[in-house]
């Protein structure tokens, strides 16, 4: 191919990724969008993207209170926003073009849990916008779900001591949290301390290929509210929107002080534990 064949076909593959993530994910190699290496793909700001690099569902309209009235980190900016923790505007997204997963504003180095039992999808590092991220499949044999998804971490202190293929269990420290890929930009040279948490459904006919590693992340998953995975039974994310509005309202799990599960059963619990 041709100098200028391949600077149009660049031009033209920027041109079809307006978000940001796209951008970003259009130049990685193919080993890097299929996520099973280091670097692993992702969108920065909250992933998502268009056509060949996956779908997203909008926001189903879902909100969180604790098991036992737990003192949780909430949401700073919720899947579906508009706009960032501060109320500024956000330029880039992921669902509909707005932001791609939720927003938990906490003090750097706070350990991160995992949210389900799992295995270690990838890792890698982004620039701006995306930082230092860690993905974690969580498959249907492993939750007892009906559907299987990926967990992505972001903007991490410091790269995950876990390698792909570690299995973790429910409520787990699988990183600790911090500003990468804030520094700079909107954030100014301070950065913003915070979990930037995604959730990608994985396709069913996609889930042996999650379970190998060999998953192409972008284009065989679709961007989801990462609290769907806490609406208890149900059956496909596509169900989340047209819930009843009072299975809407949720009561989610988590890891307390001492580490234990509360409720016992929940299935799903917080990123970061409460006190």
């Amino acid at each position: 191919m041709s100098e200028t064949r391949t600077a149009r076909r660049g031009a033209l593959a920027t041109a079809a990724c307006v978000l940001a993530a796209c951008i970003w994910a259009a130049a990685l190699p193919a080993e890097a969008q299929r996520g099973g290496g280091k670097q692993g793909g992702g969108g920065g700001g909250g992933g998502g993207g268009r056509a060949q690099f996956g779908q997203s569902l909008p926001a189903p309209g879902l909100s969180v209170t604790f098991a036992e009235g737990a003192a949780c980190a909430p949401i700073a900016s919720p899947y579906g926003a508009s706009t960032r923790y501060d109320g500024s505007t956000r330029m880039s997204g992921g669902a509909e073009g707005l932001h791609g997963g939720i927003d938990l504003t906490l003090k750097e180095g706070t350990p991160l849990l995992a949210i389900a039992p799992g295995i270690v999808h990838a890792t890698g590092e982004g620039g701006q916008l995306e930082g230092i991220f860690l993905w974690i499949a969580h498959l249907p044999e492993q939750t007892g779900m009906p559907f299987g998804f990926l967990a992505k971490y972001q903007h991490l202190s410091a790269p995950s001591e876990l390698a792909p293929g570690t299995r973790v269990a429910r409520g787990r420290v699988v990183a600790l949290s911090g500003k990468t890929g804030t520094v700079g930009g909107h954030y100014g040279s301070a950065g913003y301390p915070h979990l930037h948490l995604t959730v990608r459904a994985i396709a069913a006919d996609k889930l042996p290929l999650a379970a190998s590693g060999e998953l192409r992340i972008l284009r065989d998953t679709t961007l989801i509210d990462p609290l769907t995975v806490y609406v208890p039974g149900l059956q496909a994310p596509e169900e989340a929107a047209n819930l009843d509005p009072d299975r809407k309202r949720l009561t989610v799990g988590f890891v307390d002080a001492t580490g234990a599960i509360r409720p016992a059963a929940a299935t799903v619990t917080w990123p970061v534990a409460c006190p």
